[in-house]
This record gives structure tokens, C-alpha cells and sequence, in this order.
């Protein structure tokens, strides 16, 4: 009996141990530690004329921005999008958002197509600890998307400001 652990031991040791340095070796091998994202904050002076934030010109990755910025953004009709699921969405939501649930993204995709690659977005989900917002934001500055803003406070700090909203909240 304890011949068959050992033996079954140095197979799993000796197979782990293999397959990390095959995963080390391989030039698309996966990351052990996922590397944490920088975040890019757009400038809260950047593009503000007569006390209004305007969209930037050329982005290199997606722009955080915080509540004051989103607001701003938001009363130039700057399309908001919702990473949250969509039952979340349909619960309540910003006024004039667009759901896109990162999560189910093939399933919602299709409503991309109605929206030009120049046209600014603002990605949110449920606030700042929630990461679906900076994974849209990122695969849609990926697919083409020239201007798309990350807005960090997203759904909680947008509701504790009484900004609209449409739903079972309004």
C-alpha cells in the first residue's frame, strides 16, 4: 500500500513538474501570476473648456474616469454601456445605457454593430470593485473602438448621486 502512494506521488510530482516547464518553455504558455492591469485615469483638465469635459482625441487603452468626469460626459450624450448582467440591467440602470454583459458578451454582441468605432463609450458595472467594466472596456478598445472611458464609480456611486436612471429605481 504504500508503494502504490509513493508510486502515485512521484507520478504526480514528476507530471506537475514536466508540465510547468513545458508551460515555461512554450512562448504562448500561460502566465502563473496574472499580471494586474495599470489603469490609465484620463485627466481631469484634459479637454475642459467652459467647465465641460470633452472627449480626448486619440487614446493608446481605455481612460478611467470617476463620477464628476462620467456626469459631464454623460450630459454631452456620450453612450454609457452596462457590463453588469443583464438581469442586473434590467433591474435598473443609467438613463440611456446600453446593456453588454461581459460576461454573456457573444450573446449581446450583435449591438455593436449599431454603434460607429469612432464614437466615445463609457464602460461601468457595479463600482469600483468590480472588474467587468475594465474587461469590456479593454476588449472593446481591442475590437476597434477608438475612445472608450472606464468609469470607475459605475452603478453605486452613479445611484448615491440621485444622477438618472431608468428601471424599478427611477
Amino acid at each position: 500500500m504504500k508503494t502504490n502512494f509513493a508510486t502515485i506521488l512521484l507520478i504526480l510530482l514528476v507530471s506537475s513538474c514536466l508540465g510547468l516547464l513545458l508551460n515555461f518553455l512554450n512562448p504562448e504558455g500561460i502566465p502563473l501570476l496574472r499580471e494586474k492591469r495599470k489603469i490609465n485615469w484620463a485627466n481631469d483638465s484634459t479637454g475642459v473648456k467652459n467647465n465641460k469635459q470633452n472627449v480626448e482625441n486619440t487614446f493608446d487603452e481605455p481612460k478611467a474616469i470617476v463620477l464628476k468626469q462620467a456626469y459631464k460626459l454623460y450630459n454631452q450624450n456620450v453612450l454609457f454601456i452596462d457590463a453588469r448582467d443583464f438581469v442586473e440591467y434590467e433591474i435598473a440602470h443609467i438613463k440611456g445605457a446600453v446593456s453588454l454583459p461581459y460576461n454573456d458578451f457573444d450573446k449581446y454582441a450583435y449591438r455593436l454593430k449599431k454603434i460607429p468605432k469612432d464614437k466615445p463609450l463609457i464602460v461601468y458595472c457595479d463600482g469600483r470593485e468590480c472588474d467587468l467594466s475594465i474587461l469590456l472596456g479593454d476588449k472593446l478598445f481591442d475590437m476597434g473602438y477608438q475612445k472608450v472611458y472606464i468609469f470607475f464609480g459605475g452603478w453605486v456611486d452613479w445611484q448615491l448621486a440621485n444622477y438618472p436612471i431608468e428601471g424599478e429605481d427611477d
